[in-house]
């Protein structure tokens, strides 16, 4: 069956379910209708009193079947008009996506409703009646939900910007990840150099552990990882080229040049312009092995020249704050997530957690594991609010981060400087390191800032001062699943600190995430906060006792915080708890501190509610912070159980507890 008698088949379908439903006003279903003023036919049209809806139908085995590329989306938008339709959809038997030609913005924003048909077929399995039977229910059904929009009796929800981009970045991205792992692992049989070089980038670079037996996994997730990091490079140059027009488009060689080495030179010239307008974004347009193995062979250029096409085609400045965690979030299958430690936490609990330990807005803050930089853009989010006096400099200058992954610090560089695309010291503090090889007053990295004389950007040193907050939500492995440079880097911390020293010792169960507590105490201020989002085991494992007795003797801990009604980070596979602790150095004091005990029932953003003004927003969440720190005794209510405790108390039954233990 080609796709002329597929369309009939619907247009059949959709006639039985407009003649049961007459209240929609439509009498006819046509098959390939000529477009008016043209050759051009439309493969269905709903006809009412006049046309109403058309769109085009691609089986998958047609040389460009998605229905989100720009040239069927634009295809049935620009027939619908000739049609004098309102309505269009593209369709690959798949999915059907309605779009209403009267939005304003570009065509993948006209996009207001998505309806999924099935799963993937080949075009001889349509001569199989059984398999026309089931496909005719979905679109019977897909039809019931649409028409009733293109008849004007209900309203289409709309689909955000961002699961839109998602939906074409899924299509347009298998394609190159595809190429790359298989030129990966064509170069990996072939040449033992390469082959170690790869290793040293998973290994050095990725944090990753080399298991031989897995190389098919291995390459695999390389491949989505450079495919990952490369898009969101040429999407960031084309959000900076909309802000500063003397960059130029983006290009690769013109078809049917497919030379994956002119390509790599075009966009080296390209990138490396962007920085030295800029004067900095490294991280982002450095040509690294990331570049490197995105272009490693010919066969991914054609790839890559459509994603460019469409990535010109989307305005990043309409997706909000968190545009690309979300997008990687929804990118990355759930266990990869779980594999790489790239969780995307939710705004809705960074916000809590910032309004017990930045409550005024003031002062530094640190992410020692950024990811994709939630806590850090949320942070710069609470002082926009609180501090409205504050340029969009002296915030970037308040907010610090490290992650061992260049894929995380790329995410949260982009995330950061996407707050205000002006190259002017637009410059986030992220650095690609290890947390523990990081110390108070050391150099973080370096970054241009503009002199004052010449006006041309010089490179500065930025250390790492003290901070008012160290925020986030460290990765959960157990220390002896990881390489031994990794824990020999950890435990090299142990014993050592200033104003809060770590243990000398840690049990060989301690989870990874401990040593994050420790080493990033060593950089709080006086009175400074510690708030972190970890697994909940260390309440009750052998390790999680000298954690506990460490927090005792030199924090005032305000809050555990735990969630009954939602997990608080993607794919969360353990229980979570919010750890609120204060730096103090008086003992009576910390003594005399109660601690809250808090499980919620209700979501965060339920007790939150919706506003319209990121102020009120704000509001709100303090609202609910200072609901927690009022609570006293033990209780209950429909929105949280809660038991309050002297830290007094808490410290005589750890010392218990220790000596039972002994």
């Amino acid at each position: 069956m080609n796709e002329w008698g597929f369309a009939a088949e619907v247009s059949k379908w959709w006639e039985q379910a407009a003649a049961a439903n007459p209240v929609w006003r439509f009498h006819k279903v046509q098959v390939e209708k000529d477009v008016p003023g043209g050759r051009r036919r439309s493969d269905l049209v709903v006809i009412g009193d006049s046309p109403a809806l058309c769109g085009e139908i691609r089986l998958p085995d047609h040389q460009n079947p998605s229905p989100l590329d720009f040239d069927n989306l634009r295809d049935a938008v620009d027939k619908a008009h000739s049609h004098g339709c309102r309505w269009a959809f593209t369709s690959d038997a798949k999915s059907l996506f309605l779009i209403d030609t009267l939005q304003t913005g570009s065509l993948i924003t006209k996009i207001v409703h998505k309806e999924v048909l099935g799963e993937a077929f080949r075009r001889e399995d349509l001569d199989d009646p059984h398999v026309l039977q089931k496909m005719s229910k979905a679109w019977i059904t897909a039809f019931q939900d649409i028409a009733p929009i293109v008849a004007g009796l209900t309203k289409p929800a709309g689909m955000a910007a961002d699961a839109l981009f998602v939906e074409v970045l899924r299509e347009l991205m298998s394609a190159p990840v595809a190429a790359i792992r298989d030129a990966l692992h064509a170069r990996r049989n072939s040449d033992m150099s390469f082959q170690n070089e790869l290793i040293e980038w998973m290994v050095d670079e990725q944090g990753w552990v080399h298991d031989p037996s897995r190389w098919d996994e291995e390459i695999n997730r390389a491949a989505k990882l450079t495919a990952y990091v490369f898009v969101t490079r040429l999407m960031f140059y084309e959000a900076l080229r909309r802000s500063k027009p003397q960059l130029g488009s983006l290009s690769l060689p013109p078809e049917p040049n497919n030379s994956s080495k002119l390509a790599a030179r075009m966009l080296t010239f390209q990138l490396d312009e962007a920085r030295r307008l800029s004067g900095d974004y490294d991280t982002l347009f450095s040509w690294d092995r990331v570049s490197e193995y995105a272009l490693i062979t010919d066969a991914c250029v054609p790839f890559w020249r459509r994603m460019i096409q469409h990535i010109e085609h989307f305005d990043l400045s309409t997706i909000d704050h968190d545009i690309l965690g979300r997008l990687f979030e929804r990118l990355i299958e759930p266990h990869e997530r779980y594999e790489w430690g790239q969780h995307y936490t939710s705004s809705d609990v960074v916000d809590l957690m910032l309004s017990f330990a930045l409550k005024d807005g003031v002062g530094n803050v640190l992410d020692p594991a950024i990811g994709g930089g939630t806590f850090l853009v949320r942070a710069y989010v609470r002082k926009k609010a609180l501090l409205p006096e504050q340029t969009h400099q002296q915030r970037l200058e308040q907010l610090f981060g490290t992650d061992v992954s260049r894929f995380a610090a790329t995410i949260a560089t982009v995330n950061l400087a996407i707050r205000q695309l002006e190259f002017e010291n637009n410059y986030p503090r992220v650095a690609t390191k290890s947390f523990f090889r990081t110390e108070l007053g050391d150099e973080l990295m370096q970054l241009p800032l503009q002199s004052a004389t010449s006006g041309v950007p010089i490179k500065s040193p930025v250390t790492l001062p003290t901070m008012r907050a160290v925020v986030g939500n460290p990765p959960y492995v157990r220390i002896h699943k990881l390489g031994r440079d990794r824990q020999a880097e950890a435990a090299s911390i142990l014993g050592r600190g200033g104003l809060v020293r770590s243990p000398s010792k840690m049990p060989k169960s301690a989870n990874y995430h401990v040593y994050f507590w420790l080493h990033g105490a060593k950089f709080l201020e006086p009175g400074g906060y510690l708030a972190l989002l970890t697994s909940g085991e260390w309440l009750d494992s052998d390790y999680g006792v000298v954690l506990q007795e460490w927090l005792l003797n030199n924090f005032k801990i305000e809050a555990f915080i735990e969630s009954g009604a939602e997990a608080w980070f993607s794919e969360a596979r353990v229980g979570t708890v919010v750890t609120i602790a204060k730096q103090c150095s008086d003992e009576a004091e910390r003594d005399s501190n109660f601690v809250r005990f808090i499980t919620l029932r209700r979501t965060l953003r339920s007790l939150i509610g919706l506003h319209e003004s990121l102020r009120a927003h704000i509001d709100a969440v303090d609202t609910l912070r200072n609901t927690i720190l009022d609570l006293s005794g033990d209780g209950e209510s429909d929105e949280m159980d809660w038991s309050v405790v002297s830290q007094a108390a808490l410290r005589s039954l750890g010392s218990k507890v220790a000596a039972n233990a002994e």
